[in-house]
């Protein structure tokens, strides 16, 4: 299976010791205590052809079921993010249903609900039904927690408090971010084992007023801080588990207090750190499993129609979503700022090694797309604004619009009169709309009870690609543009991220590893699908590709050879 049959022995033995210590008569002569198991360790590996995981702001994502003996995680699986659900004493594992997107799952004290983060919502997802049901809004959500007596603790945002959703549905604040004394925002709370008290970690400019702090339920204007850290806090137990440089450390809880009492002991080493604050690790009473920071260097391979290497854009670094100039030479690239821990636009030329920096803020900028003359680019600042700046990177950005939704950029018609974006929506989720670059108001193209995703128009401007999950998995669909109306389905096992050759008569589509061409046929108004070829495996994961105009190149953003290893480690008896 997919997890090492070790685990799968030591959580056997484990149980069945459990099993003959309830089943000990009460009459028995007392004995002299067994001696306490000592920690042993394997190696956790997800599925073949699975990325876990969750975009940029959640890389991580692993939750322990308080048992110990399940886990739930987002990963992606032909470019597609859903929760899986693992059964650690067997090691059966299956994708769940309606969980696409999903991010920073957390379990219900009983087992039967898993909360997730998609689509700008808070939903949990019923194990025994799959049904899913929206539980609030966030805008970019922090995590969340439960307590037995229904009531959710959650961060919609790294800006603001802690949110109280009660048992029966209301929300109110239950923190406040004391902007007075630097506090920056609140997020990843944690139900301590009395469902009274949370845990939270604190994002502030001064060192003394960051860190995890405790509050309660009954009195939340009363705070204390209960460590120094920059991660989130995971709690199991009695014990609050702190991240410090790469060392997890455990910390015993008084339980009359939940005051630090005692000393900390090593519970994993190395562990990482996401730049959202989340900690590699998730815990249970008896489990552990935690994963080394290692490298998320990615690397920008040119290759040709065949899949053979022609050479690499620059040097390794963090990076997601890019595009190809219409030059064909200059990139587009949204990388991890090394300093700031934030995503910014970049400018690779050729194969330079340093690239120039393009978007100014220290907050989330992405998602850029070129000007059909190659002298401008267009990208999402801070999930809202979308901003505009010469590709030379000399005068200072300007904001064309700006949107209450988080939205996503995707693509610049080649009359430069409009921009493709993705809103999203709680009624019909992420939508296809239409935008000058000017600012002009808005208007829907498409937009229904499916995610409508990675839209790019035609060279001729009368259509757009663009992949939809109505099937129950992604597919890649055209349609007419202005007006949709003419659509037809393009694949039928899987496809996204559509790319048109310059010419119109050729479009390209990722499927997981593989990247492949669709011929069309054009007969006014009529387009048509004359064959599917698949043109190479990226031999990895792909994150994003593209092609160059005349589909002689493509540019694939894959695992750098340092990046980091597919395994964690799973401990039980962490913490004897």
């Amino acid at each position: 299976m997919d997890v090492r049959p070790t685990v799968y022995l030591l959580l056997g033995a484990l149980l069945i010791t459990v099993g003959l210590t309830a089943c000990r008569p009460s009459t028995a002569p007392p004995s002299v205590p067994p001696p306490q198991s000592e920690p042993v360790r394997a190696a956790w590996t997800p599925p073949d052809a699975v990325e876990v995981g969750s975009g940029a702001d959640y890389p991580f994502g692993l939750a322990l079921a308080p048992t110990g003996r399940r886990l739930v995680y987002p990963a992606a699986q032909g470019g597609r993010v859903s929760l899986w659900l693992q059964d650690l004493s067997t090691g059966e594992t299956r994708a769940l249903p309606a969980t696409d997107g999903a991010a920073a799952p957390f379990w219900s004290p009983d087992e039967a609900r898993v909360g997730f983060l998609s689509g700008g919502r808070l939903r949990a997802i019923h194990l025994a039904s799959g049904s899913v049901t929206d539980l609030a809004e966030v805008t970019s959500g922090r995590g969340g927690t439960w307590n037995s007596a229904g009531d959710l603790i959650f961060a919609p945002d790294g800006t603001s408090g802690l949110m109280r959703r009660s048992a029966d549905g209301t929300v109110a604040a239950l923190t406040t971010v004391d902007r007075e004394a630097g506090e920056q925002g609140h997020s990843w709370p944690a139900f301590l084992p009395d469902g009274r008290h949370v845990a939270y970690l604190v994002m502030a400019r001064e060192r003394a007023r960051a860190g995890i702090w405790l509050t309660s339920l009954d009195n939340p204007a009363m705070r204390t801080r209960l460590a120094d850290s920059d991660a989130q806090p995971v709690i199991a137990g009695q014990t609050l588990l702190i991240l410090n440089d790469t060392a997890l450390m455990a910390q015993p809880l008084d339980p009359t207090t939940w005051l630090p009492a005692g000393r900390s002991m090593l519970a994993g080493v190395p562990t990482g750190r996401a730049a959202l604050g989340q900690v590699f690790a998730t815990a249970a009473s008896d489990v552990l499993i935690y994963r080394a920071p290692g490298s998320n260097l990615r690397e920008l391979r040119w290759v040709s129609p065949t899949g053979e290497t022609l050479g690499r854009a620059g040097e390794p670094a963090a990076s997601w979503d890019l595009r190809i100039a219409p030059d064909g030479r200059r990139v587009a690239v949204t990388q991890l700022d090394p300093q700031f821990r934030t995503l910014d636009v970049w400018i690779r030329d050729g194969t330079q090694p340093v690239p120039t920096r393009l978007s100014l803020d220290t907050d989330i900028d992405e998602s850029a797309v070129w000007s059909p003359d190659g002298l401008r680019v267009a990208w999402v600042g801070k999930r809202r604004h979308i901003q505009i700046r010469g590709a030379g990177a000399v005068l200072p950005e300007q904001t064309s619009a700006t949107f209450d939704p988080p939205i996503q950029l995707w693509d610049w018609s080649r009359d430069g009169r409009y921009l493709l974006i993705g809103r999203r929506n709680p009624q019909t989720r992420d939508d296809l709309w239409v935008v000058p670059p000017t600012g002009a108001e808005p208007n829907a193209y498409a937009a229904g009870s499916f995610n409508q995703t990675h839209g790019a128009f035609s060279p001729n401007g009368q259509w757009v690609a663009y992949a939809s999950d109505e099937s129950g998995q992604s597919e890649i669909y055209i349609d007419t543009f202005p007006e949709p109306g003419k659509r037809i389905r393009v694949t039928t096992a899987g496809g996204t991220e559509p790319r048109w050759r310059r010419d119109g008569n050729a479009l390209y589509f990722r499927r997981g590893s593989e990247v492949h061409l669709v011929l069309l046929s054009r007969t006014q108004p009529q387009i048509e699908i004359a064959a599917i070829d698949r043109l190479f495996d990226g031999g990895a994961a792909i994150r994003s590709f593209d092609v160059t105009p005349d589909g002689s190149r493509f540019l694939l953003n894959l695992p750098a050879p340092s990046a980091a290893p597919r395994s964690a480690t799973i401990v039980v008896h962490w913490n004897r």
